[in-house]
């Protein structure tokens, strides 16, 4: 085998690093969340590996002679190396353990080399087979080596007082900010009042789900979203349309800000009055230095949101709210036996990202039929799609409502509700807006107008 082949591995920062562990107390400690048995190459260092791991599990020292005990107790002696290659370790590297973390990196860094290059070859072959599409090849690397990156995040421990510190640092913050008039929110916000009330800072790290039945205005509350952060917040927003082309979005967020009557404007636009049409083009000059990307990949997977979400990322430095249109389309070529499960990764995944990339996610999600036979329609928490995995994964749920579209006499005509039906940071309970879906609209009821709703309905 020669050098170009050969696995990617280091025998001599192996030795270093077990000897390190034998020979200072406690030192495991420093690798355990860090290091496996398969970071090791040689056979007998994951023998020796293996050995000290059990010997700390159970509260023992791990030094070369209680090592080589372990080992030959296990009839692991001669393909360890025995005693001799023990004591030849620790002669061999006497000063490793000042540098134990760093060459338990290095190890780690040879890991991942060798699982890239692994998937690299799997990909290789792929595409010289001529067998798959070249949409499923693409689709099937990024999904390989999105799940190596996944595998690098390690879980750290930390003592309680270090984490109330940390909340005490934040709630001076926000003192301060208030004080100079600063902006205390860290994450998004809908800029409907009502809402933000009740939501509170929907920070960074959350999945925030949107459900409702078609009509109500899943989409249009989206582009709300999105325009409120990448506009007003001045924060990075992707929107992840699986259903509707970028072209459709962008009318539609152009429409909302000028407004503009979008079924005019799409199916008669010499007819939009002047003052419209103006605006609508000023929109579009507005939008040029906006944070925000479309990607109208149909049905996109999750290696298509993190790629997504990696370039918008790097051009912009962060994210602030990822937008997903919608759950029940995407995509996966993992086998699932049921539709539940299939759910369950998905928003599992999302939920992961919206921590990993430190953003918001905003999922979209129709909701079951079996809320059109009841005579209240308004959705609850059972009323979603596989809803155990949604109701566990989402930090926020909020339901959109209608009633004029059930109850043509409705006395809420013109009004939406924003029902949270689950808020882990903060209440539940119902928002109420102005819908002017014509122009691609919610906005803020004033206060007698709230009152008003809220006194009907007691």
């Amino acid at each position: 085998m020669n050098a170009n082949t050969a696995p990617i591995h280091n025998l001599q920062i192996e030795q270093s690093v077990l000897a390190a562990l034998m020979t200072v107390a406690g030192s495991y400690a420093q690798v355990e969340s860090l290091l496996t048995e398969q970071d090791f190459h040689a056979t007998r260092h994951k023998l020796i590996f293996s050995a000290i791991v059990d010997l700390d599990s159970k509260n023992s020292p791990y030094d070369a002679v209680l090592v080589n005990q372990w080992l030959e107790m296990r009839n692991h002696g001669e393909a360890s190396g025995g005693e001799k290659y023990l004591m030849q370790l620790m002669s061999d590297a006497p000063s490793s353990f000042y540098n134990l973390q760093s060459y338990a990196e290095k190890l780690k860094d040879f890991t991942t080399c060798r699982k890239v290059e692994a998937e690299a070859q799997k990909v290789i072959q792929s595409a010289r087979s001529l067998t798959v599409s070249r949409g499923d090849l693409v689709l099937n690397a990024q999904t390989a080596f999105a799940e190596i990156n996944t595998e690098q995040s390690t879980e750290s421990l930390f003592h309680i007082h270090d984490a109330a510190s940390n909340t005490f640092l934040e709630i001076s913050r926000k003192m301060e900010a208030m004080i100079s008039g600063e902006t205390m929110i860290k994450g998004i916000q809908t800029g409907i009042y009502d809402l933000d009330k009740k939501l509170g800072d929907v920070e960074p790290g959350c999945l925030l789900v949107l459900a409702a039945r078609p009509a109500m205005g899943k989409t249009t509350m989206m582009q709300l979203i999105a325009n409120h952060v990448a506009i007003i917040q001045k924060k990075p927003v992707l929107i992840m349309s699986g259903e509707m082309p970028k072209e459709q979005i962008a009318m539609r967020l152009c429409c909302a800000m000028a407004p503009a009557d979008i079924g005019v404007l799409r199916n008669a636009p010499h007819k939009l009055p002047k003052e419209e049409f103006t605006a609508y083009t000023n929109a579009v000059v507005m939008l040029k230095n906006v944070p925000m990307q479309i990607n109208d990949t149909s049905r996109p997977s999750i290696a298509n949101i993190r790629e997504s979400i990696r370039k918008t990322q790097h051009q912009y430095g962060f994210v602030g709210a990822v937008l997903v249109d919608y759950l029940q389309i995407m995509k996966t070529t993992k086998p699932f036996a049921r539709e539940d499960l299939k759910i369950a990764y998905f928003t599992g995944e999302l939920k992961a990202m919206a921590k990993e990339f430190n953003c918001v996610i905003v999922l979209l999600s129709q909701l079951n039929r079996e809320l059109e036979k009841r005579p209240n329609k308004r959705p609850v928490l059972s009323d979603l799609r596989e809803s155990g995995a949604i109701e566990q994964d989402a930090d926020q749920i909020i339901f959109l409502y209608r009633d004029e579209i059930y109850n043509k006499e409705s006395q809420f005509r013109g009004i939406a509700e924003a029902i949270v039906g689950k808020n882990r940071h903060g209440e539940a309970g119902t928002a109420y807006m102005h819908a002017q879906l014509k122009y691609c609209q919610f906005t803020n009821l004033d206060h007698d107008a709230l009152n008003q709703i809220q006194g009907n309905l007691i």
